[in-house]
């Protein structure tokens, strides 16, 4: 099926957003700067969205429905809890996602939260999402710990890496991320098969 050209149209402004994000920071991003980054008229970026909040929010929940997507697909792939485990953690630290263009994003969207209902409600929506997925698969392999409370510690290491990341100069790599949760785990006795 093709894609019509206002659906186009959005995923380039989504982008748009994404690269001045990375290069401006949240605070300094505009509809000019968009607008100019998309190759667009700002009448244009205001055809598709009503102002820059709304642009901030609509690439948040396009990047994480990707996410979400891929992670899905991911997990369907495989049966026993601890491949699925490791299959959450993987997809988190994917190079194309774990990248300072989309860490920074995160961290800035993170930070507007306090001040933006709309960002604490998709945030909230998120943070369940992975707390429910962990603990899904943690509780067949725990017998000495509890699920939530591990769950609750995965979910904190990987938002932590995502802002390491993102203020980082050197960054961290993907590999590096993933060598650390393996090695907390081992701790719990969960070994990627």
């Amino acid at each position: 099926m093709r894609k019509k050209i206002k659906d186009i149209r959005r995923e380039e402004l989504l982008q748009a957003t994404l690269d001045t994000i990375h290069a401006e920071g949240l605070h300094n991003i505009t509809v000019a700067k968009l607008s100019t980054t998309a190759g667009m008229s700002q009448g244009m970026v205001h055809h598709y969205f009503k102002n820059k909040a709304e642009i901030i929010e609509a690439a948040i929940r396009h990047i994480n429905a990707e996410l979400r997507t891929e992670l899905v697909q991911e997990l369907g792939q495989v049966n026993s809890p601890v491949e699925k485990l490791f299959k959450i953690l993987d997809t988190n630290f994917a190079p194309h996602w774990f990248n300072q263009k989309t860490t920074r994003l995160w961290v800035s969207f993170c930070s507007e939260v306090p001040f933006n209902n709309t960002f604490a409600r998709i945030q909230t929506v998120i943070h369940k999402r992975m707390h429910s997925n962990l603990k899904h698969v943690l509780k067949p392999l725990l017998t000495d710990h509890n699920p939530d409370q591990i769950s609750d510690e995965i979910s904190n290491l990987i938002d932590g890496f995502w802002i390491r990341s993102s203020v980082s100069a050197d960054g961290i790599s993907p590999e590096e991320a993933i060598t650390c949760m393996e090695n907390y785990l081992k701790r719990l006795n969960i070994v990627r098969p």
